[in-house]
């Protein structure tokens, strides 16, 4: 089994928080060939990926990023 970790340490706790809620829907539901869990700690989000095939690790992961990256610009184009 293939696994990693992501740690992403936010600037504020109502940032790690709001980025949290907005992808933890798409995290429930994109776990077809891999697993995952995922946990905030005040502005921590911590996100742990498994998959038997490094590909379906590698697509996960980028996935995760991905919602992660629109969710904080959306954040910071809302406190502007």
């Amino acid at each position: 089994m293939n696994s990693f970790e992501l740690i992403l340490e936010f600037d504020n706790e109502e940032e790690a928080g709001v980025i949290y809620k907005s992808i933890f829907l798409e995290h429930l539901t994109s776990q077809i060939k891999s697993s995952a869990t995922m946990e905030i700690n005040k502005n921590v989000i911590k996100i742990n990926v498994k998959a038997e095939d490094i590909s379906i690790l590698k697509a996960s992961i980028y996935s995760y990023l991905r919602w992660i990256g629109v969710a904080q610009n959306i954040y910071k184009i809302c406190k502007e």
